[in-house]
């Protein structure tokens, strides 16, 4: 193509923005230009683009800035919430949010764009081996699920680790490609079932793990269908059931890192140690953080159900080069949102910065969000706003796009989606 007779590099990218990020990354073909501004230009536009997305049991807001706090706002515009809203989140990709419904056997699974209106409903996952002896009445179906965009390929993903749950057994790894009609099983072997929890995290094409056994994580390459036992893990881990320490996995900067927690009677530590390299031989993890919450002094006439608890997010842990904690008492709807700046530190060997948290050190305030108590589901995830299509992977199960968000007033409710993708009509 002629430079002179080529689009601007700010035009070009104005344009790009405007289109889905599959469909940009097939336009680096067109020309030694094209491929530079897709690189450079709208790749490093996405990810300052991205806003944080709170979600819980009942619940899914966003907040648009961190620096300037303001209401959270909803994620589903008026005439989707109440179809989506009860559902739980698994993840976001490019602007598409993966849900599950937990009231269904094995967790019934919906992709949608809260952008556009469009979602999709995929296939149920084959039906569970049953296990009569279990005593496990647990019904979080989403807690095995991950959602993931394959960069290499522009194929999105949905996974299924092994798991036991609600007397239902999973020995299998399952995974659906956006578009495909079925779910593609690999047996996983034995040792590879997962410990549900926050422990299961995909990052950069692999979904990651955690199991029974300890001081292992799985993984199953997505691309190439490869499972991996990763015993390297950092020496805090590996020694933690002498130390007392827990630990679960975590999503920082796109990498998988593993947050390690040691209780004391005066102080919470936490260090966050990210993996470097992708093959057993190659992996190498780094301390990148290290927070330090002072425990208060124990006022005996306060009832335990007014004391303030405070720990990281979960699978996002950092945004905007901010580490963000969640403060809030038992028994009450209110949790706060905090941010907070690592300070450079080298005495403590924290890579990118340590954070004391202590009653005069509490953080900058983010949000005030609102959730049902007695639940642990809060998941944080950076979510960006795309017109990302689903059409093109199959017949949607919601047929009303943004532009008809202004006059969902005046559609009855009989007129929105069931569970199930069908539709009522009132005459």
């Amino acid at each position: 193509m002629d430079p002179q007779r080529d689009f601007p590099a700010d035009v070009l990218a104005n344009i790009l923005m405007r289109l889905p990020p599959n469909t940009r990354r097939r336009l680096r073909l067109v020309c030694r230009h094209w491929r530079h501004v897709v690189g450079t230009r709208t790749a490093t536009s996405l990810r300052s683009r991205a806003k944080t997305l709170v979600a819980a049991t009942g619940s899914a807001c966003v907040i648009d800035n961190l620096w300037a706090p303001w209401k959270p706002r909803e994620l589903w515009p008026e005439f989707m919430a109440d179809h989506y809203k009860c559902m739980s989140v698994v993840g976001t990709c490019n602007g598409l949010v993966c849900l599950c419904d937990d009231q269904e056997l094995g967790g019934a699974i919906t992709v949608a764009n809260p952008v556009t209106g469009e979602a999709l409903r995929l296939p149920p996952l084959p039906p569970p081996r049953f296990d009569d002896q279990s005593t496990c009445y647990d019904r979080s179906w989403h807690a095995a699920y991950s959602f993931a965009y394959l960069p290499t390929s522009g194929l999105y993903k949905v996974v299924h680790v092994p798991c036991h749950l609600d007397r239902s057994v999973y020995d299998r790894v399952h995974v659906i490609t956006l578009g495909e009609k079925s779910w593609r099983g690999v047996p996983a072997g034995s040792g590879a079932r997962c410990s549900l929890g926050d422990n299961v995290v995909s990052v950069d094409g692999v979904t990651y793990w955690t199991t029974p056994e300890a001081d292992k994580v799985m993984s199953f390459d997505l691309e190439h269908g490869r499972f991996t036992s990763i015993r390297s893990l950092p020496s805090v881990v590996l020694s933690s059931s002498k130390n007392g320490g827990s630990w679960h996995l975590g999503d920082v900067h796109g990498r998988l890192a593993i947050v390690f927690t040691q209780l004391s009677s005066a102080m919470e530590r936490t260090e966050v140690w990210v993996m470097q390299g992708r093959t057993v031989g190659q992996i190498r993890w780094s301390c990148w953080y290290i927070i330090q919450t002072r425990t208060p002094p124990h006022r005996p006439r306060e009832p335990s159900s007014r004391t303030k608890m405070r720990h990281l997010t979960w699978p996002l842990l950092v945004q905007d080069e901010q580490i963000l904690t969640w403060e809030w008492s038992l028994y009450e709807r209110d949790h706060v949102l905090y941010r907070h700046k690592p300070i450079e530190d080298h005495t403590r060997k924290a890579k990118h910065g340590a954070v004391d948290i202590s009653e005069r050190n509490r953080g900058t305030v983010v949000a005030d969000v609102n959730m049902l108590p007695h639940r642990n589901d809060r998941r944080m995830f950076a979510y960006v706003e795309t017109k990302e299509p689903l059409s093109t992977y199959g017949p949607l199960a919601s047929p009303f796009p943004l532009y008809m968000q202004s006059s969902s007033s005046s559609l009855s409710r009989s007129h929105l989606p069931t569970k199930r993708g069908h539709y009522q009509r009132s005459y």
